[in-house]
């Protein structure tokens, strides 16, 4: 796989070498583009490491389940400790643990990480390197790119594009971190006492306030200790799996923090000639087909000819080529109605013209000259022929269509 270069781009000796590629594409040169400054904001990189979750469980348990015995009718409470190189050494080869002066500690609470491992069902994608779209997006309700402008500070002439401000947040590990909690004390009841208070928050989201964590109890084991001179000893040992997230504050040398501003585009409007007003006729140019994928990925062309100029986005162009026919109700003689309404131009906002629409009598197209009609979008249409100029007069076995564009 093609590494990422994270090396300052010099063109002389970051040039990509094919014989050093490590895939069958060139390495990814640093873009500067992606980068924005993050020494003049005040969000901070947050991050959940290991020892974030090993807190948080000790946290909770001291100040939320906090653990107390009975003793002597005094209520003693218990000290809780993580397992370090040399406390767990003494606790695998004795079974209990002394404190500097050789007492016996108890009761005592020691946690022990025992493994950490991904979840299988929420395992991330990315393989080798990061995955593009592996990344949370959150939007800032301010910007100072765009900040309010009044007395002190005039409207400048311009407006400004505006912009918004983002922040990209890498999606976190998701992992089961399996603990033992190992529970001492002098006698059995003393350990009960203990049991029961942990035992409810079996099913809790453990954690302090920055950080909780989904966390389920197994299965107690319980056992005594009898040394030979020793104080006996009562032990418990108290599985716990939870459910954390990990996001470190560098990925790979990378910020897993990245701050954004949206792109600013340069749209460059393309322009074609016809040699007439396309809205005056029915007839729609190659050059604006031929154009017309453009049009409705986004893009917008000028149309000009017959003295005007008009700019076509997807709304206009579905205008124009939408070409529909209607069939005309005879009424007298002269005259013919048809029961719907004509288009809107959504560029002049005005109705469609008579001369987007043409009229046919048996087939045979008629000229416009030939009749008399204002299309109208509030009202039927009724069509009336000079029979004179016609040669004709209609009656009712006639078929007249008027195909244009219609609503």
């Amino acid at each position: 796989m093609p590494r990422l270069n994270r090396q300052n781009i010099d063109r002389k000796t970051n040039k990509p070498n094919p014989a050093k590629t490590e895939g069958l594409t060139d390495d990814l040169l640093l873009n500067r583009a992606l980068q924005t400054r993050r020494d003049d904001d005040v969000i901070r990189t947050r991050q959940r490491t290991i020892y974030e979750v090993d807190f948080a469980i000790k946290w909770f348990i001291d100040n939320e389940i906090q653990p107390q015995i009975n003793a002597n009718n005094e209520i003693i409470n218990v000290p809780v400790i993580f397992a370090n190189g040399e406390k767990w050494d003494n606790v695998r080869r004795l079974g209990y643990l002394r404190d500097e002066k050789g007492m016996l500690q108890s009761p005592l609470i020691m946690i022990k990480r025992s493994s950490v491992q991904e979840r299988d069902t929420q395992r991330t994608l990315d393989v080798n390197r990061p995955n593009s779209a592996n990344y949370l997006v959150c939007k800032t309700k301010y910007n100072s790119r765009n900040r309010y402008e009044d007395e002190l500070f005039p409207i400048p002439k311009y407006e400004p594009q505006p912009s918004e401000k983002f922040y990209i947040v890498d999606i976190p590990k998701y992992v089961t971190i399996e603990y033992e909690l190992l529970l001492w004390c002098d006698f059995t009841k003393q350990m009960n006492e203990l049991v029961d208070l942990i035992l409810p928050y079996g099913r809790f989201s453990w954690g302090n306030e920055g950080n909780k964590f989904p966390a389920a109890i197994g299965s107690i084991s319980f056992e005594t200790v009898n040394t030979v001179g020793e104080d006996r000893l009562v032990r418990a040992t108290i599985p716990l799996t939870v459910q954390a997230t990990l996001l470190s504050e560098q990925e790979a040398r990378m910020s897993t923090v990245k701050k954004m501003y949206s792109i600013k585009k340069v749209v460059f409007e393309s322009a074609i000639d016809v040699g007439y007003n396309i809205f005056e006729t029915t007839q729609i140019p190659i050059q604006l087909l031929q154009m017309q994928s453009v049009i409705t990925s986004g893009g917008i062309i000028s149309v000009s000819g017959g003295g005007s100029a008009s700019s076509i986005n997807a709304t206009a162009m579905n205008y124009i080529t939408n070409l529909t026919e209607k069939l005309a109700t005879y009424s007298n003689t002269t005259t013919v109605t048809i029961s719907s309404y004509a288009a809107v131009n959504p560029v002049t906002n005005a109705v469609a013209s008579k001369n987007e629409f043409d009229v046919y009598i048996n087939g045979q197209y008629i000229d416009k000259a030939v009749y008399t009609w204002t299309p109208s979008d509030i009202a039927s249409q009724t069509i009336v022929f000079d029979t004179g100029v016609l040669g004709y007069t209609l009656n009712s076995n006639d078929v007249i269509v008027v195909n244009g564009r219609w609503a």
